[in-house]
């Protein structure tokens, strides 16, 4: 849905009407939603920090989460996306399964040097147009960025003590929303 928004010296909303409308209708795929979030997660999660740390991460099963991030208490996020409920119901397996089975790989991620050894140099390595490296490595960025954000949020001692799911649709079918709370 998108809204017109003047911004002068208060928020004025044109009136309108809104059409209901989803990503198919607007020629947006799964990557472009990917890449819209990945560098404007804020927009979505307004109310909370999340540092972005990896996007299509491939785990053991050959299995692709969308993006990876942290949040501010620490935990892992996985974020999944689907841009509408077709592209939920024609899956082999429930959205809901695929993402538990992703965040179950991610609990095993103990420390910070694991994580940045598993999904975040090589997030930095194939984005680092996106980061300044000067004379650091990948991993040296990586893990530079990753406790700092941890330290800034004082959540270095409850690092990914908890693995959290966030899904992404323009809509949802009645199976994912009722294994959802």
């Amino acid at each position: 849905m998108l809204i017109p928004v003047k911004i002068k010296d208060s928020i004025e909303i044109e009136d309108i009407e809104i059409k209901n409308t989803n990503f198919k209708s607007l020629n947006l795929r799964e990557e472009h939603i990917e890449e819209f979030l990945k560098k404007n997660i804020e927009v979505i999660f307004e109310d909370e920090t999340l540092l972005v740390v990896g996007k299509q991460v491939v785990n053991k099963e050959n299995g692709r989460s969308d993006l990876t991030a942290v949040d501010e208490n620490g935990n892992l996020v996985l974020i999944e996306i689907k841009r509408d409920v077709e592209g939920i119901i024609q899956r082999k397996e429930a959205f809901e399964f695929q993402a538990i089975r992703y965040a179950t790989s991610y609990a095993k991620i103990k420390t910070t040097d694991d994580l940045v050894d598993k999904i975040f140099e090589s997030y930095i390595e194939k984005y680092k147009n996106e980061f300044e490296l000067g004379e650091l490595t990948a991993y040296e960025k990586a893990s530079r960025i990753l406790n700092d954000f941890l330290k800034k949020n004082n959540a270095i001692k409850t690092f990914n003590s908890k693995q959290r799911i966030i899904f992404i649709a323009s809509s949802f079918d009645k199976q994912t929303l009722s294994a959802t709370a």
